[in-house]
């Protein structure tokens, strides 16, 4: 028996997840056929702890041909499953080895982790508890019950070994970074992903499990990342799955740069003794961690457990800190003017602002503990990112000085703009200073876009600027910031674009914080991870691993009500959440990679109507609304008409745009435009237009034009705009035929600190992009077949999942709370032109005659994860690095 635990908690620890061995498979198969099998579930077992899965389970699946009741085979069959995502098919393999072997403790654990992600909590907690009964130190067991609210056992570890001297795996070494092989010191290039790890549905405090953290890290090493940065403390199960994963792989392990988050401090004060306190003590925590030291109670929004596996000697560097906001580090300047200079042990800071000081300070106290508890240490670094740079931008004027100079042009200025000071205050890395008992050094850590702030876009010296790959702004910006921070590291902790259909700024070469297909995001990543090393960097982390659903941005945020649970619901026009080399997507509702095939899937599903002319079907996943039109005569239409009636079918307007047609038996809030061969553009009814785009007359003359757009998105404009909310959002019965454009601005106005004006700019995020999923939105067949996926958004859904959409209250404070509304579902018109003669679907009649669409809510989104093409593109570009890049 105990040869059987203690192999069963080795392979927990070199899997990440309960991975067994041949002494924990149960000895029923193995004396019944061990000649046949056992050889091939032994090669199985090594191609699983590689991470081969479908390899290992084509192995496994081997085994069972020759011999169907080797236990160790099922039992292997089920992990493979489990890691490759099916987990109904594993917790069918389990169940079965448990029928046959009650006992068995792998297949227990399989079982618990199978339950534990269908939300099957009764069935985890029970496999984990007859795990704890026979096996009382297995890790799996321990922290899922923790996590089912059992009290944990105590982890007995052995005595803490404490270095003679300080020990540190890496350091900061001019320029660069260097780790400590067993051939001396080497430089390493930082070749990294950030580690989000919220799935659909989930909040970013709820983590997934062993499989796929398992999964996930040997995919990140073929993608060939050398690092992972994460922001904060994850399960004990991650670092089991690092440390199984780097064991296995100690000539090219995966390294970590560990975050320690933080939210501000509600009245701006850092040195405020309890918020500094708290900050301080999760930095201990994570050290503790780290060294496989730590046994953290729950705590809400937290991840806790026993965290037994040490992974120190992997651990490249600490990034404290978030995103600070200017606002915030403004208001501590201001409120802590005589912030004392910092001179530690480790860190000297001489001069700099108030926060520049306590941020020393800060990352002193995280290498003191470690120093003190470990006689470890390892480089630091603070988060920071444009808004916050040490640098100087002249298109960049602070709030008030652009008051200033639209009060001298004569316009009245309402309002003070909705935008940082992006300017004004700074955060300096270059002067910290590590003392000569800090041989680990320090770096500098910027989040930087090519998209964001505006000066990226604005600034002449900017749009100048070229790498061997050709004109770059990005790359302008890059070389000025390294050239401020000379003689330290820099890395470029985030970085990329969004594979989104909608856009929230747009770049020069195209590098937009949205808007992208596939193709082009990978191209834009792969580009900019070059641009990056060639600038001098000491490398970068790509933003990030997986979509995740709960995130938002400014032009989305206002409509999406209720705003937590927007992790329901994939908004497609939201670029925060479409950055991952792994997409989370919506499962296929439509069968089909073309429309050919998809329209035989169409032919299966109920009809939402039909008249002499055609058809009508509509569906709905979490990401879409999907039409599918089919003409009676089998030919596609010159022009094609869809509306949709989203509030109430005795509101918004009773005619097509520009009065064609018939009067409609419903009003529509949107109408979907389509020509043959042409685009595809969905309008708003005034009243339902989020935004309403105003051209400022007030001043003579032309604005300056904005800098070259390469790439524009479709119904690029640009010039004297200014953006507003269209309050109120109350749908009006009328039959006027006038509709608008759905034009976003995403860059504002703006003026340079001499005067000089720069125009806004934007686009038509109505205009639908033509192809197949899941870049495109739309296709037609000549035969008559017309379908279209529209973003939930698009439609003034704020919450799909709810059927919630955008809706007033009559006489409601324009500055208040939007409003919203919800609705039984969707009545869906439509209206097609051949030639000169116009036809309606139906032709006549009142709401009555157009059929409700409906579809149940959901509290638990479904969703399938993918490879997107960025992640080759980043393979490529990663393999480009190697041996380490030697910098210009």
């Amino acid at each position: 028996m105990r040869r059987r635990i203690a192999l069963a908690a080795m392979a927990a620890a070199l899997g990440g997840a309960a991975v067994p061995t041949l002494g924990a498979m149960g000895m029923r198969g193995a004396q019944e056929c061990p000649e046949v099998a056992n050889p091939l579930v032994e090669r199985g077992w090594t191609l699983y702890r590689a991470s081969q899965i479908d390899s290992a389970r084509a192995r496994f699946d081997a085994a069972l041909r020759r011999c169907p009741t080797h236990v160790g085979a099922r039992v292997g069959s089920g992990f493979a499953m489990l890691r490759a995502g099916d987990v109904p098919g594993a917790r069918r393999s389990f169940e079965a080895v448990i029928a046959a072997a009650p006992q068995n403790v792998d297949a227990l654990v399989g079982l618990g982790l199978a339950a534990w992600r269908q939300g099957d909590q009764e069935t985890s907690r029970s496999a984990f508890t007859r795990v704890r009964r026979i096996d009382p130190n297995n890790a799996d067991a321990r922290e899922y019950l923790a996590r089912l609210g059992e009290a944990p056992v105590v982890v007995q570890r052995g005595p803490l070994v404490i270095p003679d001297t300080i020990v540190y795996p890496s350091r900061a070494h001019g320029d660069r970074f260097e780790v400590r092989t067993a051939r001396g010191w080497e430089p390493f290039y930082v070749k990294g992903v950030n580690l989000g790890a919220a799935t659909p549905g989930h909040h970013p405090s709820e983590f997934p499990d062993s499989a796929t953290y398992a999964r996930w890290i040997a995919q990140m090493a073929e993608m060939g990342a050398n690092t992972v940065r994460v922001y904060t403390i994850h399960p004990p199960h991650f670092y089991r799955a690092l440390y199984a994963w780097n064991s296995a792989h100690r000539e090219n392990p995966l390294w970590i740069i560990h975050g320690v988050w933080t939210e501000l401090p509600e009245n701006d004060d850092f040195a405020d003794p309890q918020w500094e306190g708290q900050f301080f003590a999760e930095m201990q925590r994570v050290v503790d961690l780290l060294h496989g030291r730590a046994d953290l109670p729950p705590r809400p929004g937290h991840s806790s457990g026993q965290y037994t596996a040490d992974v120190s000697p992997w651990v490249l560097a600490w990034i404290i800190g978030r995103e600070w906001e200017p606002f915030s580090v403004g208001e501590f300047n201001a409120r802590r003017p005589n912030y004392p200079a910092w001179s530690g042990r480790y860190l000297t800071v001489a001069g700099g602002t108030p926060m520049d000081r306590w941020l020393g300070k800060a990352c002193e106290h995280i290498v003191e503990y470690e120093a003190r508890t470990y006689h470890a240490m390892r480089p630091v670094a603070y988060t920071n990112w444009p808004t916050l740079d040490p640098l100087k931008h002249p298109t960049e004027t602070t709030v008030d000085e652009e008051i200033s100079i639209r009060t001298r042009l004569g316009e009245r200025v309402d309002r003070k703009p909705l935008e940082y000071d992006n300017d004004r205050i700074d955060l300096d890395a270059s002067i910290v200073h590590p003392t000569a008992a800090y041989p680990a050094g320090y770096f500098a850590s910027f989040h930087a876009y090519p998209y964001y702030p505006d000066f990226m876009v604005l600034d002449p010296g900017y749009n100048r600027a070229s790498s061997s790959l050709g004109r770059s702004n990005y790359f302008g910006y890059l070389r000025e910031l390294k050239a401020h921070h000379p003689g330290m590291p820099v890395v470029i902790s985030e970085y990329g674009v969004p594979g989104s259909m909608g856009s929230a700024h747009l770049q020069p070469q195209g590098w937009h914080h949205g808007g992208h297909d596939e193709a082009s995001m990978a191209e834009a990543d792969a580009r900019l991870t070059r641009e990056i090393a060639e600038s001098g960097m000491a490398g970068g982390a790509i933003f990030a691993w997986i979509d995740e659903w709960f995130k938002k941005n400014w032009i989305v945020i206002d409509f999406e009500i209720p705003l937590e649970r927007n992790r329901l619901w994939l908004n497609r026009l939201d670029a925060e959440q479409h950055y991952g080399m792994l997409t989370e997507e919506p499962g296929e509702v439509v069968r089909g990679a073309t429309l050919a095939d998809r329209a035989s899937a169409w032919a299966a599903r109920p009809v939402l109507y039909r008249t002499p002319q055609g058809v009508v079907r509509a569906a709905v996943d979490e990401a879409y609304l999907w039409v599918e039109v089919e003409t009676a005569d089998g030919r596609a239409p010159d022009e094609l008409y869809l509306g949709f009636d989203v509030v109430k079918p005795d509101a918004g307007d009773f005619r097509w745009p520009g009065r064609v047609g018939e009067r409609l038996p419903v009003g529509i809030e949107f109408a979907l435009h389509a020509t043959r061969g042409g685009e595809v553009r969905l309008l708003a009814d005034p009243p339902s237009n989020p935004f309403a785009i105003d051209l400022v007359n007030q001043i003579p003359g032309q604005p300056t034009p904005p800098p070259h757009i390469d790439n524009p998105l479709p119904g690029f404009f640009f010039g004297r705009y200014q953006s507003r909310y269209n309050r109120p959002f109350v749908t009006r019965a009328n039959d006027d035929g006038v509709y608008d454009s759905l034009r976003v601005v995403t860059n504002r106005r703006r003026f340079g600190r001499d005067g000089t004006e720069f125009a806004a700019f934007g686009y038509d995020r109505g205009i639908l992009r033509q192809g197949p999923p899941p870049d495109g939105s739309w296709e037609m067949l000549d035969r008559g077949v017309f379908e279209v996926r529209i973003p939930w958004m698009l439609l003034n859904f704020t919450d799909p999942s709810e059927r919630r959409v955008l809706q007033d209250a009559p006489g409601a404070n324009p500055n208040g709370d939007f409003g919203t509304e919800t609705v039984p579902g969707i009545r869906i018109v439509a209206a097609a032109r051949s030639g000169s003669r116009w036809t309606q679907w139906p032709a006549s009649g009142g709401a009555s005659a157009v059929p409700l669409f409906t579809w149940p809510t959901w509290e638990m989104p479904r969703s399938r994860e993918r490879i997107r093409p960025v992640f080759g593109a980043m393979r490529d570009a990663f393999r480009t690095m190697d041996p380490p890049v030697m910098h210009r």
